[in-house]
């Protein structure tokens, strides 16, 4: 198996993992929260959740951006193909939400990996000798 496809299948196992902590079926702890502080700031917190997950991911794990989204791609066809297999759901309104966890996710792991190369950018242009 070639490095480019063992890190989209790792990065698919991790995006699958992510969406399924943040947003469990059937098991939404997410409710509670949300009879506190309303439903709309409990999703955006969820975002947020997401973005920081990803930015952790994307700056710690050298997997490029592209192999993140299409690990997360896979993750979430075999997410939603999973649901609609073994739920009965009422509205499709999983495809919309696991939908955007995955973009706050990809947001958060190119961000992450932007300053990655940015910091690896700076410590090899230290390193080098000076010309003058």
């Amino acid at each position: 198996m070639s490095r480019r496809s063992t890190g989209v299948l790792v990065c698919s196992l991790l995006a699958f993992v992510v969406g399924y902590a943040l947003w469990p079926p059937r098991h939404v702890y997410w409710e509670g929260v949300a009879r506190v502080i309303g439903e709309p700031l409990t999703l955006a917190l969820v975002g947020l959740l997401a973005v920081g997950v990803g930015l952790v991911a994307g700056g710690l794990l050298e997997f490029s951006i592209v192999e993140f989204v299409a690990g997360g791609v896979i993750a979430y066809a075999a997410g939603m193909a999973l649901i609609e297999y073994v739920l009965t759901t009422d509205s499709p309104v999983h495809f919309l939400l696991y939908g955007v966890l995955l973009l706050c996710f990809s947001l958060g792991v190119s961000i992450g990996a932007f300053r990655r190369r940015g910091s690896g950018d700076r410590a090899s242009r230290s390193e080098r000798p000076s010309t003058e």
